[in-house]
């Protein structure tokens, strides 16, 4: 996040992560917690009541009503007519189709509020502004956290926030420049209902306290990244790393009728379909390969204490059951089990 960022940027709830024991990471730049107590725990605690995430180091872009336009032909979604209120997922393409990164966007009344990855945060940056987008960095100037669980409608009603459908969002305190007082989706990235909150550093703080206070847990990214593989979730520069979206399964976010940068490329491809493998023993890691599909994300499953992995296939996904055996390339390890479909853990969150 060099445009905004140097290295070790501390996000504006850091402080009060130090007090609560959190240990940190460097994620790409960030000083992040990877966990409180224990990955494992925090996990489980989003699964069965509810944990909180700061997630300020996801990047946030305001673009304004006059520039909004110009997001059409840069996005696979309808990026540009997001309504106000609501919230969509779309990629963002190279020319030739591979993913630049994949991006939530908030309708908002005088613009759009992008919220992209830290890891391709400044390729983001530079591609709109490349493409003459008014490009405002508002990340240091915010926060961002996540309420996730099946508690967490409760923690919201007890908040004062009112959650609306998946994928929505409410103000806090009005519309106008509301990124300054801030907003309330419901939405995550867990596979449970949950709700996200953006805002001025020092809102988030405070509704962060009171979640806690409330009853929920708090947890670091070794969590949310454990949680997003049980639900199936592609993390960019994992799953989307050298791909595009037809490669991971990200067709139903392209509308072919419109025309966007990358498509000619794409248009007429076959989609292929991420899985999921179990393994039998061990726990399989990113990069351990097959003859014909490549593990992108693995890690040891607290809720069905198994080894779990999301698997890019290089032709289709085979049938659920399979039997599979991938190798480590670099020291050899084998490690068998079955393949079976995304996700591990249902979804809990409310359909639309």
């Amino acid at each position: 996040m060099g445009t905004e960022s140097g290295e070790g940027l501390k996000t504006p709830l850091a402080p009060l992560e130090e007090e609560l024991g959190a240990k940190f990471q460097d994620f790409h730049g960030w000083l992040t917690p990877l966990y409180f107590s224990s990955i494992s725990s925090e996990a489980l605690a989003v699964r069965n009541s509810a944990g909180v995430f700061d997630v300020s180091h996801m990047g946030r872009l305001f673009i304004p009503a006059e520039s909004v336009d110009k997001l059409g032909p840069l996005f696979t979604n309808n990026v540009e007519s997001t309504k106000m209120g609501r919230m969509k997922y779309s990629f963002m393409l190279r020319d030739d189709g591979i993913i630049i990164d994949d991006v939530v966007s908030y309708g908002l009344q005088d613009g759009v509020l992008l919220v992209v990855n830290a890891s391709a945060y400044d390729a983001d940056v530079e591609w709109l502004r490349e493409h003459r987008v008014n490009v405002q960095e508002i990340t240091r100037d915010t926060a961002m956290i996540a309420v996730q669980g099946p508690k967490s409608p409760s923690l919201a009603s007890s908040l004062g926030f009112r959650l609306g459908q998946w994928f929505s969002f409410e103000p806090i305190k009005g519309w106008e420049r509301c990124w300054i007082s801030g907003i309330v989706s419901r939405s995550g990235y867990t596979g449970e209902d949950g709700f996200e909150v953006i805002g001025s550093p020092q809102l988030v703080q405070e509704v962060y306290k009171k979640a806690l206070a409330l009853g929920a847990s708090p947890a670091g990214l070794g969590a949310r990244d454990v949680l997003r593989i049980e639900a199936g979730y592609t993390l960019s520069g994992a799953e989307t790393s050298g791909r595009t979206p037809l490669d991971i399964g990200g067709g139903r976010f392209i509308k072919w009728e419109k025309d966007f940068i990358g498509k000619s490329a794409i248009e007429g491809k076959r989609e292929r379909s991420l899985f999921g493998f179990v393994a039998d023993q061990g726990i399989p890691r990113a990069g351990f390969v097959s003859e014909l599909a490549l593990i992108t994300s693995g890690t040891f499953s607290p809720t069905l204490k198994k080894g779990i992995a999301i698997v890019v296939p290089e032709n289709g996904a085979p049938p659920p059951g399979t039997p599979m055996t991938f190798t480590d390339p670099v020291t050899n390890r084998r490690i068998s089990g079955k393949a079976t479909t995304l996700p591990f853990v249902p979804w809990r969150y409310p359909m639309r």
